[in-house]
Formats: C-alpha cells, sequence, structure tokens
C-alpha cells in the first residue's frame, strides 16, 4: 500500500491532504520557481514550436515551401557539416576527459586540508573564473598568448625559442581551447564535489580505520563510492551539452583555425544567422539535439547497468 500525507492521526488510515492545501503549504517555494520556469518556457519550450521550418525552405523566399527531408539529406552530404561535427565530438570529448578528473582530484586534496581558512581561500581563488564570460576569458587568454607583448611568449623568447601565435596555430589551438574551459569550469565542479564530501558519515572512516585501511584504501573504497551519485550526475551534465558548445569558440577563433575550431554550434550560427539559411540551420540543431539527447540517454543506462544508480 502506498503511503499518502495525512491530516489526521490515530484513525487507521492515511488521508491526502487536498492540492490547494499542499500549494498553500508550499506556496514561497512555488513563487521562486516561477524565474527559472518562465526562463525554460521561454527559451527552451517556446522555441521547440519552431522545429517544423526544418522540413522547409525558409530564410530563402519569402513564400516558404515544404522540402521534406531535403534539409537533412543535405547536411549529411555536406563536407563543411561533418568537418564541424568531427571538430565538435574532439573538443567536447578531450574536455570532458581532461577536465573531469580534476575537479575530483582537487576537492579531494581540498579535503585533507585541516585549516577551514585556507579551504575558503583556495575554492574563492579557484571559484572566480566562473563568473567571467567567455568574452572575458577569450580576452585574457589573447593577451596572455600575444605573440609580441603576451608573457607566454615573453617566456618562449627569453628561453631562446621562437615567439608562437597560439590563437592562430592549427596545431595549438584546440590546446587553448581545452585549457580555458577546464581553468574556467574546475571551481564549479570542485564546489559541487567538496559539498558531497561533507555528506560522508565519519563512522565508515572510523571503521575503515579499525579495519586496518590506509589513507588510500579509504578513498577508493570509502570516499569515492560515497560520492559515485554525484560523479555520474555531473558526467550526465557534461554530456548533455557534450555537442553544444559554441560561445567558447564564437569568441575565441578566428578563419586561420576553422579546420579544427569550427563546431555545430557555429556552423549553425553561420548558416542561420550570417546567410539566413533559417531552415537548414534548424535541422542542423534538430540532429545535434537528438545526438545530445541519445548520449545522455545511452549514459544513463550504463550507469543504470554497471552502477545500480540510474540518474533519470
Amino acid at each position: 500500500m502506498v503511503k499518502k500525507q495525512t491530516t489526521e492521526v490515530g484513525k487507521g488510515y492515511m488521508v491526502r491532504k487536498p492540492l490547494a492545501m499542499r500549494m498553500q503549504n508550499q506556496k514561497w517555494l512555488l513563487v521562486m520557481l516561477i524565474p527559472g520556469t518562465l526562463w525554460y518556457i521561454l527559451f527552451k519550450f517556446l522555441p521547440m514550436l519552431g522545429l517544423g521550418l526544418a522540413f522547409t525552405d525558409y530564410g530563402f523566399r519569402a513564400k516558404v515551401s515544404f522540402v521534406g527531408f531535403e534539409n537533412f539529406r543535405r547536411l549529411l552530404s555536406s563536407m563543411i557539416f561533418w568537418k564541424a561535427f568531427k571538430n565538435t565530438i574532439i573538443l567536447s570529448f578531450a574536455n570532458i576527459l581532461f577536465y573531469f578528473p580534476i575537479p575530483i582530484i582537487v576537492a579531494l586534496l581540498m579535503n585533507e586540508l585541516r585549516s577551514l581558512k585556507s579551504q575558503r581561500v583556495i575554492q574563492f581563488i579557484i571559484y572566480i573564473p566562473y563568473f567571467f564570460s567567455w568574452v572575458v576569458i577569450g580576452s585574457i587568454f589573447v593577451n596572455l598568448l600575444s605573440p609580441t607583448a603576451g608573457p607566454v611568449n615573453a617566456v618562449i623568447k627569453a628561453f631562446g625559442g621562437e615567439p608562437v601565435y597560439f590563437m592562430a596555430s592549427v596545431s595549438h589551438f584546440r590546446t587553448v581551447l581545452i585549457s580555458s574551459y577546464i581553468w574556467r569550469q574546475m571551481g564549479y565542479g570542485t564546489v559541487i564535489y567538496v559539498a558531497a564530501l561533507t555528506t560522508v558519515e565519519p563512522q565508515l572512516y572510523e571503521a575503515a580505520t579499525i579495519d586496518g585501511a590506509g589513507e588510500w584504501a579509504k578513498l577508493w573504497y570509502v570516499t569515492l563510492p560515497s560520492i559515485r551519485s554525484t560523479i555520474v550526475m555531473m558526467l550526465l551534465l557534461n554530456l548533455s551539452h557534450v555537442l553544444l558548445i559554441f560561445e567558447q569558440v564564437l569568441v575565441m577563433y578566428n578563419a586561420a583555425v576553422y579546420d579544427v575550431a569550427d563546431v555545430l554550434q557555429t556552423y549553425v550560427y553561420r548558416e542561420g544567422v550570417l546567410s539566413g539559411d533559417i531552415g537548414y540551420s534548424i535541422a542542423v540543431g534538430m540532429f545535434t539535439s537528438i545526438i545530445s539527447l541519445t548520449l545522455v540517454l545511452s549514459t544513463n543506462k550504463m550507469s543504470s547497468k554497471f552502477l545500480d544508480e540510474p540518474i533519470l
């Protein structure tokens, strides 16, 4: 029998409170939900009404005509699309591969600090970049890596090397993107894992100590399993926008590095906003969203199978 919320006690049965009463009890929580709900409705759900334009030639002519799957056939046969798709996969998964373990490691190291003041100072320093927009981050890296006045090239020249134009170098630009992503996002992930570590029961460490476990054994058998659900949740959140990388690339790339930096979202931006081919750009965006959804559902399925802990 499913237990229900009750308004009376001791009568041997459970009575569900009326919906109006429950909403009255939680009215301030519901009020706090309004801004976020409106944002999702305006910018996430209402735009879905335009998905039908992916099957039209909207953007080219005053009179819109239905073209069926022509836009999808066009994108699947486009070399530029597949190059953007390849770059998106490489950059997104490189970001996850190199970024994902770092906040966990930093949080574990901070958890070992005995000084609460030191923890707060370090957390503050690494969390600041997360509040910078990608425009600011891009400007910082452009100045740091400038071939004429940047401190990085100053060090290279001091050791007898030739200055490198990192922002226009095909062989270096992806490294710049990945490094900037790690620097900006690291603090956000660290804060979440530090919060998760505070929920680990101290009795588990005491029991492990009695059993003769060392520090590494405690880490492997107590700490990491205790925050496993948080790790899986963060992995899903990263995978949910794995193909949606846009602002970072848009503000940092240039024509010299299109071959290694042009991604699906910048391709959509050029085709839709700059070229006016709205129907085709919507088709590319729809294709990208379907692949992203598939990745998230697949990861959740694997989490259920191998970790016995689904998130969705």
